[in-house]
């Protein structure tokens, strides 16, 4: 017996079209020559089935498969549906992803790669909690403005901050408080206030 013997009124036999009446999950009800059939989607016919499709059908034995969509009569979009663990893959090459507008949503989604870049005009984001771990970040702005409720920033060795010119302001109590405490100006030292303690 040929081992591919069972598929082979699918080689020899002519496609027929047919139209879908009505998908339920992976099962579609479709008319062909007057008469409702089920099929199933073949597996390389990426694109989803909808009713009112007319689409190209071939026989396996018992059963009829959906080989792919033909024409699409109504306004649905279109659907490539791919089984679960589907991998989208350029081995050694490179992939690329075109359009005007490019619409990502998922429940989880993870990025992994050696190295990544980014460029966009103007970046929006609104994020819920966000951890980040990095051994180093460098920050290169012309300009940074962060507005917060509050603010926590705890660094475990030195910090550094070196600017031409430092303006921090306390609508409350401002505290300064160290074991050594070194304040130096190269020309004037101020210090204003109704009461000045010292000691």
């Amino acid at each position: 017996m040929n081992a591919i013997s069972g598929f082979s009124a699918l080689a020899t036999m002519d496609g027929q079209a047919a139209e879908v009446l009505s998908r339920t999950g992976d099962l579609l009800i479709v008319l062909r020559d007057g008469h409702e059939a089920v099929a199933r989607r073949a597996f390389s016919c990426l694109v989803q089935p909808e009713p009112g499709d007319v689409v190209l059908l071939g026989q396996a034995g018992p059963l009829t498969y959906v080989l792919a969509v033909l024409d699409r009569r109504g306004d649905a979009a279109m659907r490539v549906a791919l089984p679960d663990g589907a991998t989208v893959a350029a081995d050694g090459g490179r992939l690329n992803l075109a359009a005007e507008t490019l619409v990502m949503e998922a429940a989880t989604t993870q990025v992994a790669t050696g190295t990544l870049g980014v460029s966009a005009t103007r970046t929006d984001a609104r994020l819920g909690t966000v951890s980040a771990i990095a051994e180093a970040i460098e920050t290169i702005a012309t300009r940074i403005i962060g507005r917060f409720r509050r603010s926590y920033r705890f660094v475990e060795e030195g910090e550094h901050l070196r600017a031409r010119d430092i303006d921090q302001r306390a609508s409350g109590h401002l505290g300064l408080k160290g074991d050594t405490t070194t304040l130096q100006a190269g020309l004037v030292v101020k210090i204003d206030g109704a009461q000045i303690h010292m000691g």
